[in-house]
């Protein structure tokens, strides 16, 4: 089994959630985005608390508008 091939399953089963769920985004490997390593978020969690934290001009406040808009 390749590495993507181990990524792709890895991230697969720590992001499959039972109900309606909202992409945020691809999961990278060696700079590459893995194709089918989507990023889910379950949207019944959508009101809680959350944490975007990042270094200065990596997206913060684009991540927390595009969330916003759903």
């Amino acid at each position: 089994m390749t590495d993507s091939a181990k990524f792709l399953e890895a991230v697969k089963a720590g992001y499959t959630f039972k109900g309606e769920t909202f992409k945020i985004g691809g999961g990278m490997l060696d700079g590459n985005v893995v194709p089918g390593a989507d990023i889910l978020i379950p949207l019944k969690t959508m009101n809680r608390h959350g944490l975007v934290a990042g270094a200065t001009r990596t997206g913060k406040t684009k991540t927390l508008q595009m969330l916003a808009k759903v």
